[in-house]
C-alpha cells in the first residue's frame, strides 16, 4: 500500500455495514496521506454509513464520496451498470488530477 497514493476499496454492503475482512485489511495498512474512494454493491442500503466507518478506521486519510450500486443490476442490466460505473470514474478522475 506504501506505493499508491489513491485506493478504491469495493465491498458488498450487507445490512449498512462492510464485511469483517474489509475492516482487518484497513487495519493491517497504514492510510496517512492517502486518498480512499469507496464503492460497494447493495441490496437496497446503499454507502449506509460506510464512507464514516472508512474515514473512522483510516485515520488520517481524506475519503471521497463513494459510489453504491445495486447487486441485481450488476448482475443482470449490465449495460445499464458499466454506464454508471464508467459516468462515476469519469468523476473520480477528475479528482485524481
Amino acid at each position: 500500500m506504501a506505493d499508491y497514493d489513491i485506493v478504491f476499496i469495493g465491498y458488498p454492503n450487507w445490512w449498512g455495514d462492510m464485511p469483517m475482512p474489509v475492516y482487518t485489511f484497513i487495519e493491517k495498512h497504514s492510510w496517512a496521506g492517502k486518498m480512499i474512494i469507496p464503492f460497494c454493491t447493495h441490496e437496497g442500503s446503499g454507502l449506509s454509513g460506510t464512507e464514516k466507518y472508512i474515514a473512522n478506521a483510516c485515520k488520517r486519510a481524506m475519503v471521497e464520496k463513494g459510489f453504491a450500486i445495486r447487486g441485481a443490476i450488476a448482475q443482470s442490466k449490465q449495460d445499464e451498470a458499466r454506464k454508471s460505473v464508467l459516468s462515476w470514474l469519469e468523476k473520480c478522475s477528475r479528482l485524481c488530477r
